[in-house]
């Protein structure tokens, strides 16, 4: 089982671990910047030293994902491409494009580690409990 505690401004929370080494996938429910929005957010890192990937905000008001640093151009509005369903939109984009996408974040030689079947398997077991947090 892939848990962990975080200690956070609400107090520790669970988070879900589904880790694809050489990276790091974190999933909780969270507040956005300014405190006006909220929602589940996967945020993946490298493992190494936490330099962020790919991270999805499936806020309530205003959810985007960002491939690679955060800056302008990486951050991308589910609303505007049209994504009803940003959960169920992200899920289906880890389960079959995250060596993909994190090859597009810039990170190829993280990319060719990861096991895209594995990945998948796991978050399908755990699909049940990440929809919970939302």
């Amino acid at each position: 089982r892939w848990m962990r505690q975080t200690a956070g401004s609400g107090g520790d929370r669970p988070v879900d671990r589904p880790d694809a080494e050489p990276s790091r996938m974190t999933v909780e429910h969270r507040q956005g910047l300014g405190g006006n929005d909220e929602g589940l957010t996967f945020d993946i890192t490298t493992a190494s030293d936490g330099r962020r990937i790919l991270r999805f905000d499936c806020f309530y008001k205003n959810p985007h994902y960002h491939i690679g640093t955060s800056g302008e151009d990486a951050v991308h509005k589910m609303k505007d491409e049209g994504i009803a369903d940003p959960v169920s939109w992200s899920l289906e984009q880890l389960k079959t494009r995250f060596s993909a996408m994190v090859t597009e974040a810039g990170y190829g030689a993280l990319a060719d580690g990861i096991d895209q079947t594995a990945v998948a398997d796991r978050l399908t077991a755990l699909d049940a409990e990440i929809r919970a947090k939302y």
